[in-house]
């Protein structure tokens, strides 16, 4: 989310604005692909995980850090918790399930649209504002897929830590977009399951 930063629309008040859903969604778009990535695409959404989605009454994808973090690791135990309900079934999906390579960074949106399209619900895991993750905040809340988006932010006792870890104004804004019954705080990896439990 680096790059383009200097080109966010800037509110009177210096607050970042939150882009139209014509714009993420025509930003999305303009990702070209060469024909063989288009193939990569279509080979993904058409695979074995793909089929395991299917015939499920709920699918959950489930967004936040990745790598081989604590936050990572976090997000991991939502998504085991979702993927393990059972009445009604359901299956939770990640953008990792689908094998892109760091190399394949392009296919990263264009697979995660996908992935958003298909989802009923869509879990956000964050615990900061600074990770490569927080462009898919911008898609999210695009209003196609806004309700049906939950997210659980983590809280910190520290106020100055708290203000550190979301210093970013744009990624604020998509918050602010949620109702408190969509977006539930969390400090603790042991309060997972009570704020998971919230998301139906």
């Amino acid at each position: 989310m680096d790059s383009g930063d200097e080109d966010r629309e800037v509110a009177d008040d210096g607050t970042d604005t939150v882009p139209e859903a014509e714009e993420i969604i025509d930003d999305v778009e303009a990702i070209s692909l060469t024909p063989s990535e288009h193939q990569r695409v279509k080979d993904l959404v058409n695979g074995d995980q793909m089929n395991r989605i299917e015939g499920h009454e709920r699918r959950y994808l489930v967004a936040g850090a990745g790598g081989e973090t604590g936050a990572a690791s976090r997000r991991e135990t939502v998504y085991d918790l979702l993927d393990a309900r059972r009445d009604p079934p359901a299956v939770a999906v990640e953008l990792e399930d689908f094998g892109l390579t760091p190399e394949e960074i392009g296919l990263w949106t264009r697979v995660f649209d996908i992935l958003c399209g298909m989802a009923t619900h869509i879990v956000g895991v964050i615990e900061d504002f600074d990770g490569g993750y927080v462009w898919e905040l911008g898609l999210l809340f695009a209003p196609s897929y806004r309700e049906k988006t939950w997210m659980l932010k983590r809280t910190y006792d520290d106020p100055e830590m708290e203000r550190d870890r979301y210093d970013n104004g744009m990624a604020a804004s998509y918050l602010r977009l949620l109702s408190s019954e969509r977006c539930h705080e969390w400090a603790g990896a042991d309060e997972l399951p009570d704020v998971v439990a919230e998301i139906p």
